[in-house]
């Protein structure tokens, strides 16, 4: 869709408390609760004794990665009015550069190492030039609790000025470079819910509008017309849009009305406005009408609709036309239209055997996008678009100079689940290819997202250390587009799961062998891996959770978390009884029971805002009490992030994950020996 607000992962949680059980005591809102630090510590220092004892395994995992360095393509910039801008590595710092179309000469506007020296965690929401391209608009994070500050550095004397805290990442100037318009987070709950008007000259910021409904979320982004912004408000399955006038701060009245399940999302260039919109069928369609008539939805004119085993899922507007992204099942397209909106031609996103997606856009003078393509097995290349002459070439490749891609194999393959085909990708060095070789088994399932094969040194590494890795594209995820998104999530939830313990029980036995099966899941991943867990423990030979939302039916049933009716579509609403007695039935924190589980190892972050430390907390104190297992079971606490790793630890942690499952695979192969 159009540059909206993505719900994935997303659960903001409030100091309302919901249903209390034995575990309850370890949720602490203020993160300060003495009891509650004391607990996470002493878990961290058990996990500190494993890690020390497979140290030499992670560090050599980490070592591998360092001297399996790539000779790194050149990374396509993002082009704006005739300029262009990326971050990149220059003398062994990261920095944000600019230089004009065509020349080789950059200028450096921000030094990022240098802003994230004095913080423990640091990521770098989003950066705006104004007009005049002497001031830069930061939006940074130093706590990992994805809460911005923005802050505005004047490029001629450096000088930095904090304007704002607690906000959203989104930044749009004032075509007057006096102001930028932002938006605040609510203090407890940190729901996105305003618009307003930020002052460099220090006056009182203006309110322009708010979002009362809890249930709903306001975000904005930039036009191709760079008059506007467009304003959103939406819910899980509907949206509202508005037209924010970057000269003068007017904002227009709704372009169409909020109504349950419809969703439209708009871009505005040369006095038109173009949507992708579902408003009068049942699936979405592209349409335009002059700017003047955009309230009236009957004048909005469908200029391209696509067959019926196709769906939009985004579009681009440049001078030579629209570019319009379909889907069909697990394959993409982009269709060309020319500027009088008349069909041009289409061509596939991917060739056979790759994933690939539209990665960087020009603006819309540009003409350009870039498509970014890859597999398990081979490094990302870059395609260079001309949307006007329709030529794509090969614009870099990255190049792994110890790599031979010949040496691997991947490929996809189908396993049934309850009379539906659930696809599998998987990868695996061929000479470490045995009857034994173990399968660490990838699911997410949840959201309508894909989950890509991308080519990862670390993925590499693991298949360099004899093992198949497997990604499962169970119902819930996005593989096949809506349909298939629809068919596992809410009270179809139970789909995913079944879906991923069919998939991990044919992995024993792929190419008739007899395999041990390791599962990694993170957040809404760690919902299906940690609930397949419960129905089938014998299964699995140790997991990986990261930041898990495992405590479902209890965040559910809390009124006081501003988006739990929000996300009533994606686990179920516990207001209704039946509903309730089948997210009864999956919630992997409620179904833990007496039984042999295998060793897990659970990652959380203090300061996450999206899933909160505790459910990982309450799950592995209740896994603690209940396992007739020998373990290990590890809970590791990281107290200086949220929900996303600070990028200088993430190798480090990656490692330790690996590095955590490896050591089990060399357990069981010890004991079949």
């Amino acid at each position: 869709m159009k540059a909206f607000v993505l719900l994935a992962f997303v659960l903001v949680l409030s100091a309302g408390v919901g249903a209390s059980d034995q575990f309850s005591w370890l949720r602490g809102d203020s993160r300060s609760e003495s009891k509650v630090l004391s607990y996470l510590h002493q878990q961290n220092e058990k996990t500190l004794l494993y890690k020390k004892n497979i140290q030499t395994l992670s560090e050599s995992l980490q070592q591998n990665w360092q001297d399996n360095r790539p000779d790194q393509a050149e990374k396509p910039w993002k082009e704006i009015g005739g300029f262009e801008y990326a971050i990149l590595n220059q003398n062994g710092e990261r920095t944000l550069l600019s230089r004009q179309v065509g020349s080789d000469d950059s200028t450096e506007l921000l030094n990022l190492d240098t802003r994230s020296a004095e913080h423990d965690y640091y990521q770098l929401g989003g950066w705006a030039l104004d007009s005049t391209k002497t001031k830069l608009a930061i939006a940074e994070d130093i706590t990992g609790t994805e809460q911005f500050r923005v802050s505005v550095v004047d490029l001629k004397t450096q000088q930095v000025t904090l304007l704002a805290q607690n906000v959203d990442s989104s930044l749009a100037w004032s075509k007057d470079s006096k102001s930028l318009y932002l938006i605040p987070l609510e203090e407890h709950t940190s729901r996105p819910y305003a618009l307003t008007k930020y002052f460099l000259n220090e006056s009182k910021p203006i309110q322009l509008m708010e979002e009362p409904d809890s249930a709903w979320l306001l975000s904005y982004y930039l036009s191709s017309d760079k008059q506007f912004a467009v304003v959103q408000a939406n819910s899980e399955n509907s949206s509202e849009q508005r037209l924010l006038n970057l000269d003068n701060g007017e904002i227009s009245k709704p372009l169409l009305p909020r109504k349950t399940g419809v969703e439209y999302y708009v871009d505005v260039s040369d006095s038109m406005l173009f949507a992708n919109s579902n408003h009068d069928r049942n699936d979405f369609a592209f349409y335009s009408a002059p700017l003047t008539q955009a309230p009236h939805i009957n004048l909005w004119r469908a200029v391209f609709e696509p067959t019926d085993e196709s769906r939009i899922s985004n579009f681009y507007l440049f001078e030579s036309g629209a570019v319009v992204v379909s889907q069909s099942g697990a394959s993409q397209s982009l269709n060309f239209l020319d500027k009088d909106n008349r069909y041009r031609s289409s061509q596939l996103l991917a060739d056979t055997g790759q994933v690939a997606w539209v990665s960087q856009v020009g603006d819309y003078q540009s003409n350009k996008l870039h498509i970014r393509s890859m597999s398990l097995t081979q490094p990302a290349k870059w395609d260079r678009l001309n949307t006007d002459t329709l030529q794509r070439e090969r614009f870099s490749q990255d190049h792994y100079p110890q790599y031979q891609q010949s040496a691997y194999q991947t490929e996809q393959v189908m396993v049934n689940s309850g009379g539906v085909t659930i696809p599998v990708t998987l990868a695996y060095r061929k000479d470490k290819l045995t009857k034994t070789t173990p399968v660490f088994l990838y699911g997410y399932g949840a959201y309508g997202m894909a989950m890509k094969p991308y080519f990862m040194p670390q993925i590499i590494s693991l298949l360099d250390e004899g093992v198949i890795y497997a990604i499962a594209h169970v119902r819930g995820g996005g593989f096949y587009g809506e349909s298939w998104y629809q068919a596992g999530k809410g009270i179809k939830k139970e789909n995913a799961i079944l879906d991923f313990i069919a998939v991990a029980r044919d992995l024993t036995a792929y190419n008739l062998g007899k395999r041990p099966i390791y599962a990694m899941g993170g957040s809404a991943g760690g919902t299906l891996v940690a609930a397949a867990l419960n129905q089938a423990p014998d299964l699995f030979d140790g997991a990986v959770l990261k930041a898990p939302f495992v405590d479902v039916v209890n965040s559910m049933s809390d009124s006081a978390l501003p988006l739990t009716a929000q996300q009533y579509g994606e686990w179920g609403n516990p207001n209704i009884a039946d509903e309730l007695k089948l997210m009864q039935q999956y919630d992997p924190y409620l179904n833990l029971s007496e039984q042999n589980y295998p060793p897990i190892l659970i990652q959380v972050g203090l300061n996450d805002r999206r899933v909160p430390y505790w459910e990982g907390a309450k799950y592995y104190a209740k896994l603690s009490e209940l396992t007739t297992g020998s373990g290990p079971y590890l809970l590791s606490t990281n107290f200086t992030q949220g929900h996303s790793t600070d990028r200088r630890k993430s190798l480090a942690q990656q490692a330790f994950e690996y590095a955590f499952l490896l050591s089990l695979t060399l357990k069981d192969i010890k004991a079949e020996q």
